[in-house]
């Protein structure tokens, strides 16, 4: 009863106040009646007009005097009735909202921790189906951050602005990393071998596509459609078609191929260019960037290579800041193109590893404070 008390205090008291208002007008309105029932018993006794008017003289009859009391009567019970009851309605609405932002404050927490969960599942998969090859390094941070930073770029692009929102650009950045995840069914013997691949080879190896895409459909299947799993299995069924219908597995071509995947294709092409193999030695960025501009319309949808031109330089940032070698091709610390790491970028690496979530976070830091230091 105590507890009960204390956490509802402020309405007991609002309530007492209501009450004790409530009393005085109500004595009040008794006190009007009883005055008004003394002169009607005085007008009853008196027996001349004269006596009347001295009855009514004495007793105070219908004088603006008792007409004073019986409104004020009526004020001291209507106004703080209306003012408490304004009070309680707006003391519970004010719990209420309270109650309502602290919900969607859990509801937000809530919501938040599952995306981490979602992410950091996500690339703990993908990086343990990439682990079995040991020069692949930091690939699939590479590409969850080319693809969020081509998506980006195409939200200011008039064809683009109204089907490349937020959504978007969040999604591609996670789902990006299961573009690779159907090598997990590609023998060793034909994922590790340190030279070029067969023909036959090489088709089999393009059949992780088709395991990637069931695989994340199987998935979709047990827990229902979203946009995050529809895009990864996009993404991992159809990074390898090109524009001209020349690709794999389906050999769709032009906008037949999801939007999501061909801006993959053009993340992972740059990165498989820019990163040495034991079969063949990396590209400088310059050659990188004329063999993109080269294939578009052939390889890749051409308004996407207009946006990638338009943004290369960021490209050639993260390659240079995230490679699994250094390069010989440094950013000048003073550059006006430096990419400033923003915090879903930042989110999205994160969930990968301790190690990479702190080093994200300290460059992040840094390019902040050299941004406000060069704008200022």
């Amino acid at each position: 009863m105590r507890e009960i008390f204390l956490k509802y205090r402020t309405l007991w008291v609002l309530l007492a106040v209501q009450a004790l208002c409530l009393a005085a007008g109500v004595w009040s309105q008794q006190l009007f009646l009883e005055a008004h029932a003394e002169w009607e018993a005085a007008q009853s006794a008196a027996q001349t007009e004269g006596e009347k008017v001295a009855a009514g003289s004495k007793v105070g009859g219908i004088n603006p005097e008792r007409v004073a009391l019986h409104v004020f009567g009526f004020l001291w019970i209507l106004i703080p009735q209306v003012a408490v009851s304004w009070l309680l309605i707006t003391r519970i609405r004010g719990r209420q909202e309270l109650q309502t932002m602290q919900s969607q404050e859990d509801a937000f927490r809530t919501t938040k921790e599952l995306l981490l969960t979602r992410d950091a599942v996500v690339f703990g998969l993908a990086k343990l189906a990439e682990s079995r090859d040991n020069d692949t390094g930091m690939h699939l941070e590479r590409i969850a951050l080319y693809s969020t930073r081509l998506a980006a770029a195409m939200r200011r692009h008039p064809r683009y602005r109204d089907i490349v929102n937020a959504n978007f650009v969040s999604n591609i950045g996670v789902s990006s990393a299961l573009h690779d995840i159907g090598m997990v069914g590609v023998e060793d013997s034909i994922l590790l071998k340190p030279a070029r691949l067969t023909h036959e080879e090489h088709f089999r190896i393009q059949t992780h596509t088709q395991l990637g895409g069931e695989c994340i459909r199987q998935i979709e299947r047990r827990l229902g459609g979203s946009n995050f799993l529809e895009m990864a299995r996009e993404i991992a069924l159809y990074h390898h078609e090109r524009w001209d219908g020349r690709g794999y597995p389906a050999g769709l071509a032009g906008e037949e191929i999801p939007l999501a995947a061909r801006i993959v294709a053009i993340a992972d092409v740059y990165d498989a260019l820019r990163v040495k193999r034991v079969y063949k030695e990396s590209k400088p960025h310059e050659e990188c960037v004329r063999i993109i501009r080269e294939d578009a319309g052939k390889h890749f949808d051409p308004s996407l290579v207009d946006v990638f031109l338009s943004i290369q330089h960021q490209f050639r940032e993260i390659s240079d800041r995230y490679g699994d070698e250094q390069r010989a091709e440094p950013v000048a610390a003073n550059s006006r193109n430096r990419t400033l790491l923003n915090a879903e970028e930042a989110r999205i690496l994160a969930g990968v590893t301790d190690f990479t979530g702190r080093q994200l976070a300290v460059v992040a830091a840094e390019e902040a404070e050299l941004e406000e230091v060069q704008t200022a």
